[in-house]
């Protein structure tokens, strides 16, 4: 097993209590983080806030936007992701690796393999840009942000709806 721990989380100041409850879902399990029907943000580790500060954002726009967050890669909830997507109809991948060669391309296939009568728009990506990963004082540069998935969700074909 491999497992993959980002930097970036090093500084987070998340609250937590040691009185919380300490259920989880077992390993290989996606979890609907945020439902909405207009479009599936498909995300896992730190990209997940980035996502649910966009689908928050999103709103302004007239988006309610689905928030999955995979947990893990592999094992790959397929049933989970596909029953989002299959539901909204639209799907954004957001990881922090670099674009080409990263584990979005692959999700994206996966998607678009067995969603595709259901799509009604390219799986698209955002994720880091494809260039040596930057010193700490740039990766917020580097890395997909709010704006960078707003702007990907709004390049998902809306006036085919209207």
């Amino acid at each position: 097993m491999v497992f993959l721990e980002p930097k970036r989380l090093y500084w987070s100041k998340a609250q937590w209590s040691p009185d919380a409850p300490a259920t989880v879902e077992p390993i290989g399990r996606a979890v609907v983080r945020r439902t909405g029907p207009s479009a599936t943000l498909v995300t896992y580790g730190p990209s997940l806030t980035v996502c649910l500060e966009a689908a928050e954002a999103a709103r302004a726009e007239g988006w309610d936007l689905e928030v999955v967050d995979l947990r893990s890669l592999v094992p790959f909830d397929d049933e989970t992701v596909m029953a989002s997507v299959r539901r909204t109809g639209r799907a954004v991948v957001v990881h922090e690796s670099n674009g080409f060669g990263g584990p979005g391309g692959e999700i994206a296939a996966r998607i678009g393999e067995r969603c595709f009568h259901h799509l009604e728009a390219p799986v698209l990506r955002v994720a880091g840009f494809d260039i040596p990963y930057p010193p700490p004082m740039l990766e917020q540069h580097h890395l997909p942000g709010v704006d960078r998935v707003l702007d990907a969700v709004a390049r998902l074909q809306w006036e085919a709806d209207s």
